[in-house]
């Protein structure tokens, strides 16, 4: 926890934090001895204040944050930021009673803020005062009854409440507008099984294994600035991952360039940006960045491995392999690194030494549906056609862009294998797949093989 020595200031008001910043990187120590100093010069200022209060609350400084928050609060009586990041401080550690005070005082200021709403419920919750919390959450689905977020503050509260069945349905209402909430299936998934219900428990249970960290959204502007006042390390690649996700490479490279401004020691972000400037088309940074990263820790298999794409990209194949092999000598499970030698061992005719790189990129993982589709293609060249079949069946799940093409592969199979019934299915499938994607190229194909095999 950050240290602090207090400032005298006037009146009953709380005093001034002022903070010990030796402890952080030399970006963040500046922008915390920044605000600091803002705050000292103008203590009457609540913007000041206040802006000190939400630097120290991006940094998880509470103790701290808290008082400088009362301040701004007491400085602008009718602010309702204030009032609502002290119970967000407030909560954090730990005095649910008067987080709730303060989101109470809070929503006097601004009647009806959603998040300020929730908020409350979640800090009644804590006490816990269920019988509160329920009511704070049903006044909100009376005004938002979409809020997955409500249904599952008001299912917790009935869950606690000893009333099951009204709480499977909260819980449930809740998966239903956001089907991505880890939380409320696993809490669904308890309440089917107090109910009896062993099936739909098993299925929330399946539900929440794949969606464990899904939450649903929350439009809360004021957390919106603490967190874009965070510069650790941390959150940069956070944010870079995020908006890699979301196909903006551009701003993912800014947040992994900020990552490496705040520390230039920081392996995972040069990594990161190897692969994203090769992807960007700038193959000479994406160089300059892994070879950076290995260059700081010879051990990672990321970095040798995004190493070896790149030379892939480039067309250097010793090279890549080279790469590729020091991934897996350090990693002996690394998929990814696997599959990728057998492409290379099978683009140089060293067709057993590709089927051993798939075989093992399964055994690394399993589930791996590349690795099936390329050791099932091995496996059609050999005439093999009922193993061929087997892999091509284990790469449709998870679906993704490649399914048709998979789909085309085992109906292909199944038609070398004289099956007509399944090859004409597994077309049919593939055809499906593909114009549901947009994959006009592949269509043609298949319906040039749907013609063929109907005798047309």
């Amino acid at each position: 926890m950050l240290a602090c020595v207090l400032l005298a200031s006037a009146g009953e008001l709380p005093q001034v934090p002022r903070v010990d910043t030796a402890h952080f990187l030399p970006a963040i120590r500046e922008q915390l001895e920044r605000a600091a100093a803002a705050a000292k010069a103008h203590p009457e200022d609540a913007s000041a204040v206040g802006t000190l209060a939400m630097t120290l609350h991006a940094y998880q400084q509470y103790d701290a944050a808290a008082p400088a928050y009362r301040r701004a609060s007491q400085l602008d009586p009718r602010s309702f930021d204030w009032l609502y990041l002290l119970g967000a401080v407030q909560m954090e550690l730990g005095s649910f009673d008067a987080a709730g005070s303060s989101f109470r005082a809070a929503l006097k200021l601004r009647p009806g803020d959603l998040a300020a709403q929730l908020r409350l419920g979640q800090s009644l919750a804590a006490i816990p005062d269920w019988g509160a919390s329920a009511e704070v959450y049903r006044h909100v689905l009376d005004g938002h009854s979409d809020c997955p977020q409500a249904w599952y503050g008001l299912g917790r509260a009935q869950a606690a409440q000893g009333d099951h069945a009204a709480a499977a349905r909260s819980y449930r209402k809740a998966c239903d507008l956001f089907p991505l909430f880890g939380a409320a299936h696993f809490a669904l998934a308890a309440e089917m099984r107090k109910l009896g219900n062993k099936a739909e428990a098993g299925h929330e249970t399946a539900a929440y294994a794949e969606h464990v960290t899904g939450e649903p959204p929350l439009d809360d502007p004021l957390f919106e600035r603490i967190h874009a006042l965070n510069h650790s390390v941390a959150v940069h690649l956070e944010r870079g991952a995020a908006f890699e996700k979301a196909g903006r490479l551009q701003d993912a490279i800014a947040e992994q360039e900020s990552a490496l401004k705040a520390d230039g020691s920081e392996v995972q972000a040069h990594i990161n940006l190897g692969s994203l400037y090769a992807r960007a088309g700038d193959a000479a940074k994406a160089r300059q960045h892994l070879e950076a990263a290995m260059k700081l820790d010879t051990g990672r298999p990321d970095a040798w491995y995004n190493y070896g794409v790149l030379l892939f990209q480039e067309r250097d194949l010793e090279g890549a392999a080279k790469a590729f092999r020091q991934a897996v000598s350090i990693n002996p499970l690394y998929a990814e690194a696997h599959n990728n030698l057998g492409a290379i061992f099978e683009q140089q005719g060293r067709l057993d030494d590709a089927e051993k790189a798939f075989t093992q990129a399964l055994a690394g993982q399993p589930n791996y549906a590349l690795a099936h589709f390329h050791l099932g293609r091995l496996l059609v060249n050999r005439q093999q056609y009922d193993e061929a079949i087997q892999h091509f069946l284990r790469s449709l799940q998870p679906e993704g862009e490649q399914t048709p093409a998979y789909l085309y592969a085992l109906a292909s199979t199944y038609a070398r294998a004289h099956d007509r019934e399944q090859a004409l299915s597994y077309l049919r499938k593939a055809r499906d797949a593909a114009l549901a994607r947009g994959q006009s190229q592949l269509v043609t194909s298949i319906d040039r093989d749907l013609r063929t095999l109907e005798g047309r």
